[in-house]
């Protein structure tokens, strides 16, 4: 892939601009990303545009995504018999985890499905497509995949057999700080092989 440019263009194709959905999170350009981080699908849907977060010199905005990400999670009303809500999700504290440990491997956040739901059984038919994902395995060419979850991992094994993938438990449970810590330095040491 050339250029942002043409990247965002090709995208835009996909899944449409303005979008609900959630291609991918990273920071900066997605074109420097040769390891991609994989789960089935976004659980928090956004009230912003994905496009609100990419400008075509810079890439994606991670952190003006995440500033609107904890806003829009602080508000959400909570589920019936809930007190609280951690400012993050299970799934989004282990992420950041393991991506500061891999130091400078420039990383893509990404899902299989890009549409949001808080729950893989609530994805509709229509959400079930992966054309975004593939498009980014097409057009980036990761050199590794860390997928996790059942779903994500034989997506990856079925779909893109010949990609270096390493297969983990999903994010959402039962990861403490010190194991995700240790795979972002996993992480790191196979993207220095490349």
């Amino acid at each position: 892939m050339p250029n942002l440019t043409e990247f965002q263009q090709r995208l835009e194709t996909i899944i449409g601009r303005p979008t609900d959905q959630r291609p991918f999170v990273c920071d900066g350009s997605p074109l420097d990303c040769r390891v991609f981080i994989v789960g089935l699908n976004p659980a928090s849907a956004s009230e912003r545009d994905f496009w609100a977060f990419w400008d075509c010199e810079a890439g994606f905005n991670k952190r003006a995504w995440f500033e609107s990400y904890l806003a829009e999670r602080a508000k959400r009303p909570l589920k019936p018999g809930k007190t609280r809500r951690n400012p993050i999700s299970n799934t989004r504290r282990v992420l950041e985890w393991v991506i500061s440990s891999a130091s400078d491997t420039h990383i893509l956040e990404t899902n299989i499905y890009a549409s949001a739901t808080e729950d893989a059984k609530d994805l509709a038919g229509s959400m079930r497509h992966s054309r975004a994902f593939d498009f980014l395995v097409e057009a980036l060419k990761p050199r590794l995949v860390v997928a996790h979850g059942n779903d994500a991992v034989e997506y990856m094994r079925t779909r893109y057999p010949t990609v270096q993938t390493i297969a983990v438990k999903h994010f959402s449970r039962r990861w403490s700080q010190q194991a995700a810590r240790d795979l972002g330095l996993s992480i790191s040491h196979e993207a220095g092989a490349f």
